[in-house]
């Protein structure tokens, strides 16, 4: 696509266990395979396992095979902790702290010839990233337009709808979100989910991915040849209060 500055596109959660990382990792295959080169960034992960005298984050992972093991997978996830914690804690409990400067320059080693990265967050959108950083921040900071991946359940349209108000206030771009099953059973809400949240907003539903589908069903290529660059500004380091 040639861009001078690849685009960012956040996946965020609504909540944890949405299956945010499925979704971006079948998001980043199938634009790896429609002829982009796409970077991918876990700036920070918890509970990783043991790997020798490192930790090794399994999300992380999963990026990596989907770009086709672009970057070293070291630059993929540069922070990476043990305890199954929100990361300032699992920082916390090794006597060590998130490193923000680094959740924003990290980026720079997967973005080097690419023509898009696909960042994950920790969490959903409001969630802690450092003490002073929630995912929405650090998506500010990155210039990051949204994609939100929610679980596809009773409940989903009232997490849904206040997610993207939370994105409205902290003044992101929301491009669509992603209603994913995460069990084999569907209950009775699924039938109506996507259209209840289409009626109460105008973000788009891309798409209803079915539970361990191997193909989302939804056009990537063209939403990110069809997305407009963020207006760009000189980005504003969060101050703890907000």
């Amino acid at each position: 696509m040639g861009y001078s500055k690849p685009r960012i596109l956040f996946f965020t959660g609504t909540d944890t266990d949405v299956g945010k990382t499925y979704v971006a990792a079948l998001a980043v295959e199938e634009l790896r395979h429609s002829g982009l080169c796409v970077g991918v960034y876990k700036p920070v992960a918890s509970g990783c396992a043991s790997a020798g005298d490192d930790f090794v984050s399994s999300d992380a992972v999963k990026l990596w095979e989907a770009s086709g093991r672009w970057s070293p997978i070291s630059a993929v996830c540069p922070q990476r902790f043990r305890a199954p914690l929100a990361p300032p804690s699992a920082a916390k409990a090794e006597g060590k702290a998130i490193d923000e400067p680094l959740l924003v320059s990290g980026i720079d080693a997967v973005s080097t010839g690419v023509d898009l990265v696909v960042v994950e967050g920790a969490g959903g959108l409001m969630s802690p990233l450092s003490n002073d950083w929630l995912n929405a921040d650090l998506a500010r900071q990155l210039g990051a337009s949204l994609i939100i991946v929610a679980a596809n359940r009773l409940g989903v349209v009232h997490q849904v709808l206040a997610t993207i108000a939370a994105a409205a206030v902290k003044q992101l771009p929301v491009l669509g979100v992603v209603l994913n099953q995460t069990t084999a059973s569907r209950d009775p809400s699924v039938a109506d989910n996507a259209m209840l949240i289409s009626r109460f907003t105008d973000v788009r539903v891309l798409g209803e991915i079915a539970f361990q589908a191997t193909f989302s069903g939804i056009d990537w290529r063209q939403l990110v040849v069809a997305q407009q660059s963020p207006t760009e500004q000189a980005p504003t380091p969060p101050q703890a209060n907000e």
